[in-house]
């Protein structure tokens, strides 16, 4: 794409914004909301409905993992299906779908009913949020698309945000089953609004007669295998396990035949060719990379706080809230700096300080405060909008109108894949890592080094009143001072993740310059719409 393609923005309709317009795009924007939350409300809540299912700890995780896969799935779909049903009806099945689905939840009487429930849910809700990020884009006038961009990354951002404490509260106020039913009332909100006042496009119901079977059994295959692979990989001891194995050899073959399949097909599915454009290439790699920066210190920080600090689901929720509000303030200000500074830059200074923010957060140990903490999330905060809100703009406010859709559902694709990898892994090296530090300690301690011998000494002088001088006293401050080896393993290898996720990033800084500098194509539009006047 040369320079003069990218200064002439493809046309989008140029009509005054009224009170229709506004009220549909609230009712898509509520429904985003909710999609984007459902999935992450129930992490802080396993126990609770483990014990309200009578389910075991490795099947209750699967209420998250379902709902993941059926996501994964529906994403690449959603561009494809809102062109054949248009964006009007497409949005109101999956809402009401939603919707049902929600309630099974709430009325499930067992794990399995529970699991194929979820993955319903996920899968309605999988489409939602790529057609409003297309919906700006390809009917909205460039010079609402910012602040309209900025409202929907703020949605998204902060309910993964919010999601953990508002389940935590929500279980511990009320019950597990709120945690679902919190969605109807919004959900017939958002199908009333959306379904009786959304316009923007047509169905397309001649798109049917070319469906791309091959292509979507291919990509459900695919996504399926791989999302097992990653979710259950750890608990099954990765490769040692023959079913990881064979689910890893599917998703390879599959994957394989799935990219020669799309790239060769007359009408994909899934439009891989969107990649040969420079911008949307390196707005979806970035995209990716700005996921697993954003998801797996999000994953680790409450993670430190439970098992390490031992706060409950209701004070992690508050000390993390602070990203939130973070969030939420930056996102006031991006849409005002897009308007004076070229996207790169606006990128660049939200991952430098994403990394920033993040090694920031590389410095947990026992005694790590609320305060201590507010510097990494308000910079993490701010970074968050920034590199969000230019990326989406790089990615896809320079596609044609005919392309949106189709990029959104590959933008929104590889954003959750990047951070389901990179939690995957992080989740696997915590355990590695935490054991060979603990490994270290056990050698010192063998070896009797003067530090160990101080703190066993601590120990046994401040039980042996306690425990009357008996022989007791030597094992019980042995038993402390492996728990202490334990703990402090377990918060080496947590600062080890997140150093290295803060480096990734910063590496992945250097190739920004490979992003073709435009300004956004608002202030394009605006300063036409001056010299026209």
């Amino acid at each position: 794409m040369s320079m003069s393609e990218l200064e002439a923005a493809p046309p989008r309709p140029d009509r005054p914004l009224g009170l229709r317009q506004l009220l549909a795009f609230f009712g898509m924007a509520v429904g985003m909301f909710l999609s984007v939350l459902s999935i992450q409300i129930v992490g802080s809540s396993f126990s609770e409905i483990r014990a309200g299912l009578s389910a075991g700890p490795d099947e209750v995780s699967w209420v998250l993992t379902a709902a993941l896969i059926a996501e994964v799935i529906m994403i690449p779909l959603s561009g494809w299906l809102s062109q054949l049903f248009s964006t009007r009806w497409l949005f109101t099945i999956c809402s009401i779908g939603f919707m049902l689905a929600s309630v099974a939840c709430a009325s499930a009487w067992s794990i399995e009913s529970m699991i194929v429930f979820r993955a319903f849910q996920g899968f309605c809700g999988g489409a939602i949020a790529p057609m409003v990020f297309a919906t700006i884009f390809s009917a909205f006038p460039a010079r609402y698309q910012n602040v309209l961009s900025a409202i929907v990354s703020l949605l998204g951002t902060g309910a993964v945000a919010l999601g953990p404490s508002l389940g935590g509260w929500i279980s511990e106020t009320l019950s597990w089953e709120w945690l679902f039913l919190f969605n109807v009332p919004f959900s017939v909100l958002a199908t009333v609004l959306v379904g009786s006042l959304v316009d923007f496009d047509k169905p397309q119901w001649h798109l049917f007669k070319r469906i791309d079977i091959v292509g979507i059994l291919l990509l459900a295959t695919f996504f399926i295998s791989l999302l097992i692979v990653l979710e259950e990989g750890r608990r099954e001891d990765w490769f040692a396990s023959d079913m990881i194995v064979a689910f890893s050899v599917v998703t390879v073959v599959t994957g394989i035949c799935l990219f020669w399949h799309e790239l060769t097909c007359a009408h994909p599915v899934v439009d891989l060719r969107l990649f040969k454009q420079r911008n949307f290439a390196m707005g979806t790699f970035y995209i990716a990379v700005f996921g697993a920066g954003l998801f797996v210190p999000l994953y680790l920080l409450p993670l430190f706080l439970g098992r390490v600090l031992g706060l409950s689901t209701l004070q992690i929720g508050t000390w993390i809230f602070v990203l939130g509000i973070s969030m939420m303030i930056a996102g006031f200000f991006v849409p005002l700096l897009v308007k004076y500074f070229r996207l790169r830059t606006i990128a660049l200074v939200g991952f430098s300080l994403l990394a920033v923010g993040t090694y920031f957060q590389a410095n947990l140990n026992v005694n790590t405060s609320f305060a201590s903490l507010m510097l990494p999330q308000v910079l993490r905060g701010f970074a968050t909008q920034l590199c969000f809100l230019s990326m989406v703009r790089l990615a896809l406010g320079l596609l044609p109108v005919d392309q949106v859709k189709n990029g959104t559902s590959l933008f929104q694709l590889t954003m959750r894949l990047g951070a389901a990898i990179a939690v995957a892994i992080a989740n696997s090296f915590l355990i590695v890592r935490s054991e060979i530090h603990y490994q270290q300690f056990r050698e010192t301690i063998g070896q009797g080094h003067h530090y160990a011998s101080d703190v066993f000494d601590l120990f046994s002088s401040r039980l042996g009143p306690g425990l009357g001088g008996s022989p007791d006293t030597a094992t019980a401050s042995l038993q402390l001072l492996i728990e202490m080896s334990r703990r402090d393993a377990l918060i080496r290898a947590f600062n080890e993740i997140t150093i290295v996720i803060s480096i990734c990033i910063a590496i992945a800084i250097i190739l920004m310059p490979l992003i073709q500098s435009v300004r956004d194509r608002a202030v394009q539009t605006a300063r036409k719409e001056t010299a026209e006047k």
